[in-house]
């Protein structure tokens, strides 16, 4: 029987109430009723659209129903078919991920407005298709110390169950460190998967190969990785009392989140490359740092300054020394006391020294840095002495020349001052000449006093000092003072000092009333 012949009983048996409601009446012939593809595929419908109706019908509506689970379907619409009018028209079935099968589905036409559908059911084969891919995931580097995981996958893209082979092999150099075979298989749109762990690996180059075989289809995928060291360099060192480490690569850029151990402490690096630690004692710090797995070690030796001082001769002495007595030279010294704070910097043999007039007695602090040593301070007392400090014999004296202007030009040279002759016992015959000669001496100074400079010096061990000081009334300009010595150093607190051969020159150019300048020399 043919197979229309059915439908079109059953389209005249209702023809007599369609012409009697005036209602259209749909007959769907599909020019054929069975259907075969594969994922990825379309699979087209072709058919006639008849209206037995004696009345127009408006929007006929033809689409696919009842389809499997991951397939689409597009619609035909007809905007009117007329009585008796025959259409043609056509739909698609989109295979995407449709497992393997037989399905029953359905043609169906739909006029709008009107209730009821008319199906044809149709038969849809999907056929079994033997699709995957083999892929290794790993990165192309990986710096040494950390662990590597390698990622293998057997992806199928199949509609049906796959049974294949899979091999796996781990190569570092020519060596073989893995290997994983196995025969499995594979659910519909599903994947396989493979996970190897390697707990920091050595440095070197690795390769990855993945073998696979499904059905028919062999694949062969690879993947190389690298695990490295980077080139780090270091400085390690003590300055102003911190120990400072310092990591950085080829091109000079710090390292951060290197391990740095100091004496038992565990540091990392900072986005500098930078670890600081405050030394507070002295002694050998052992560093050690982890660089990508190799051990670097170093020491960084803190020393420490030591204190000493004497008193003499109304000067403090102060003695800068290291662990073994060596004194240094160039260390900042600092006294307090309770006339103020001086600064002074020691000498190739570690020593210092300030006047105890400008310091005062009483408590007086000192103190060494450098940036270099651990500093040292201590605190002594400075007695103030019982006895009125005598006067050293002077062995020279001034001849000064002046002008009587508001401001006066001072020269100075040495002069030998001469030496009295003392008689022993007692003469109060010359006791009246003595008073005399003392009068006129007081008269005398009262009076340079006011219009005439005042120079004074001293020796003391190594130093010599000479202070100047402008009479009340007037300023002086153009001071130069000469000695025949040989100088070390000379340092003053105004004008400027030259050392000359065997001799040193002292040039101030203005000194106001009453004002002082003192000039230091060292032997």
């Amino acid at each position: 029987m043919n197979k229309w012949i059915i439908p079109f009983i059953i389209a005249m048996l209702i023809l007599p109430a369609s012409f009697s409601t005036g209602e259209a009446v749909i007959v769907l012939q599909p020019l054929q009723t069975s259907f075969t593809g594969e994922p990825g595929e379309s699979v087209d419908v072709a058919f006639n659209i008849t209206n037995m109706g004696n009345e127009t019908a408006g929007n006929v509506l033809v689409l696919i129903e009842n389809l499997p689970e991951g397939a689409t379907y597009t619609q035909a619409v007809f905007k009117d078919v007329g009585p008796n009018e025959t259409r043609e028209g056509h739909v698609q079935i989109i295979l995407n991920k449709v497992r393997a099968g037989v399905y029953n589905v359905n043609l169906v036409a739909r006029v709008t407005g009107q209730p009821g559908l008319f199906k044809v059911p149709l038969t849809l084969r999907v056929k079994t298709v033997v699709d995957y891919s083999p892929v290794i995931e790993v990165e192309d580097r990986y710096l040494y110390g950390s662990d590597v995981t390698v990622s293998c996958e057997v992806r199928s893209n199949s509609n049906g169950v796959i049974n294949g082979l899979i091999e796996i092999e781990l190569y570092r150099g020519k060596e073989l460190l893995k290997r994983i075979a196995e025969s499995t298989y594979i659910a519909p749109y599903d994947k396989k998967e493979y996970r190897i762990v390697l707990p920091k690996p050595d440095t070197g180059s690795y390769l990855v190969v993945m073998h696979t075989k499904f059905g028919s289809e062999e694949k062969t995928v690879s993947k190389s990785f690298e695990v490295y060291r980077r080139n780090l360099a270091y400085e390690a060192y003590f300055e102003n009392g911190v120990i400072t480490v310092r990591v950085y690569n080829e091109e000079g850029k710090g390292v951060e989140g290197i391990p740095v151990n100091v004496n038992g402490m565990a540091l990392k690096t900072d986005s500098n490359g930078l670890v600081m630690i405050e030394a507070k004692e002295p002694g050998s710090y052992r560093i050690t740092m982890d660089f990508d797995g190799k051990t670097v070690e170093t020491v960084v030796e803190v020393k420490k300054l030591f204190l000493d001082y004497s008193l003499s001769n109304e000067m403090l002495e102060v003695y800068v020394r290291d662990s073994s007595g060596k004194g240094i030279a160039n260390v900042s010294v600092s006294a307090e006391g309770v006339k103020g704070r001086l600064y002074g910097v020691t000498d190739e043999d570690g020593s210092v020294a300030f006047k105890v007039s400008q310091l005062g007695y009483g408590p007086v602090r000192i103190k060494a840095q450098s940036s270099h040593f651990l500093g040292d301070e201590k605190t002594l007392n400075i007695p103030r002495p019982t006895t009125p400090t005598p006067t050293p014999t002077p062995t020279v004296t001034e001849t000064v020349t002046s002008t009587p202007t508001p401001t006066e030009t001072l020269n100075v040279t040495n002069t030998t001052i001469p030496t009295l002759p003392v008689e022993e016992g007692r003469n109060y015959g010359t006791l009246a000449l003595i008073l005399l000669l003392s009068a006129l001496t007081l008269t005398g100074s009262s009076y340079m006093a006011f219009f005439r400079p005042v120079i004074m010096e001293e020796q003391l061990d190594r130093y010599y000092f000479i202070k100047v000081r402008a009479p009340k009334l007037k300023s002086m300009k153009e001071v130069n003072i000469i000695r025949e010595v040989n100088a070390v150093d000379a340092r003053a607190t105004k004008g400027k000092v030259t050392i000359d051969g065997s001799r040193i020159v002292w040039e101030i150019e203005e000194l106001e009333p009453e004002e002082e300048a003192s000039l230091q020399i060292l032997l």
